[in-house]
């Protein structure tokens, strides 16, 4: 995934709302959410600082400000004109460090998850 072919990333702290279908999918309700549209300054911010540590910023900035009862994060990719989706509980999220060998930012490490394909920085 070239990260200059990317409009828009958009974070939702979300509750799950019901089981798990045959088919691997549940039901949210989304309840706080950031959209960052990926413009020359953004990228520029992901030159600068790398994307892992710029969308750690922005998944931190969303759950501190975040006051409802959430047990999951959504995480969706607008890539060249396809929108690719993933979620995943937070419990799950959080532990991801601690179960690493090396130094990892899970949102990153989510985000790699959903786009199915090696990360190009530009």
């Amino acid at each position: 995934m070239e990260l200059n072919k990317i409009k828009t990333i958009k974070l939702s702290l979300m509750e799950s709302n019901g089981e798990i279908n045959e088919n691997q999918k549940a039901d949210y309700i989304i309840k706080s959410s950031a959209t960052v549209n990926v413009n020359n300054i953004f990228k520029e911010m992901i030159n600068a600082h790398g994307i892992e540590n710029v969308l750690t910023v922005i998944y931190n900035d969303l759950v501190s400000k975040n006051n409802n009862d959430v047990d999951s994060i959504g995480i969706w990719v607008d890539y060249e004109g396809e929108v690719y989706e993933n979620s995943i509980e937070l419990a799950t999220l959080n532990n991801m460090e601690k179960y690493s060998d090396e130094e990892i930012y899970p949102i990153f490490e989510l985000f790699k998850l959903m786009s199915h394909a090696e990360i190009i920085e530009d």
